[in-house]
């Protein structure tokens, strides 16, 4: 069974995993010309797991940002992570404390999107959702870890990366489309990210969108619900 579930878990995660390989190794060659070693480069991938963050702190180690001040905006460009695993309490109740760690630290923005989208429209498990997100996690660190290393040997332009790790998020905003109100939150919540980064200027403002949006969506489902009692009431 527990070899069945990882497969399971593999299937629904390897285009994502996939994707992970060439982004997390152009991450490490950014990390190591910002001044960490292979070895360091894979202890932030384990440790820390967040892809635009470990990205941002290579910026701003290059720019000359203060120990404090990455932390800070690590933190506030991770608190996404508090509604992602908030939403995902309903499937761990039963769950040990240490399944439920293990859970959260590997949590992903990709994984979390097949995660949600396995639980509202297939038949899923709490411990196929942690193998959902352990199978990235380590492909991370690997591939962090060895992009470190041709990074200390070769020179190569990384720009590209960028419009993979964009083409991903795309891929996994599209498969939550799975009725008209989840489409119309993300119209929302785009609109709000892009109106917000215009007027805030800081990645906060994503944080902010998300939870407008969630809000939007909430409102509208329940008068929707409401007005379906209504007319039921009346028939």
């Amino acid at each position: 069974m527990r070899k069945q579930e990882w497969l399971e878990a593999l299937k629904v995660i390897y285009p994502v995993t996939i994707g992970f390989v060439p982004l997390g190794m152009a991450c490490g060659m950014v990390l190591y010309d910002a001044g960490f070693s292979p070895l360091s480069i894979l202890l932030m991938s384990l440790l820390v797991y967040a892809g635009a963050s470990q990205f941002m702190v290579a910026s701003m180690l290059v720019m000359g940002a203060t120990v404090p001040a990455m932390i800070m905006m690590t933190f506030f460009l991770n608190l996404r992570h508090v509604l992602m695993s908030s939403s995902m309490s309903t499937h761990f109740k039963n769950s040990s404390i240490p399944m439920i760690f293990l859970y959260t630290h590997s949590l992903a923005d990709e994984s979390y999107a097949v995660n949600y989208n396995q639980f509202h429209n297939h038949e899923w498990s709490e411990t196929k959702a942690l193998k959902t997100g352990i199978i990235p996690y380590v492909v991370w660190g690997i591939s962090t870890f060895i992009g470190g290393i041709i990074g200390s040997n070769l020179s190569i332009n990384t720009t590209i990366m960028n419009y993979v790790l964009i083409a991903m998020f795309i891929c996994l905003l599209v498969m939550q489309f799975v009725s008209p109100l989840f489409l119309v939150v993300g119209i929302v919540a785009g609109f709000f990210s892009v109106v917000l980064m215009i007027l805030l200027k800081h990645n906060i403002a994503l944080v902010i969108a998300a939870i407008l949006a969630s809000f939007v969506g909430f409102f509208i489902d329940q008068y929707l619900t409401s007005k379906k009692g209504a007319v039921s009431d009346e028939s």
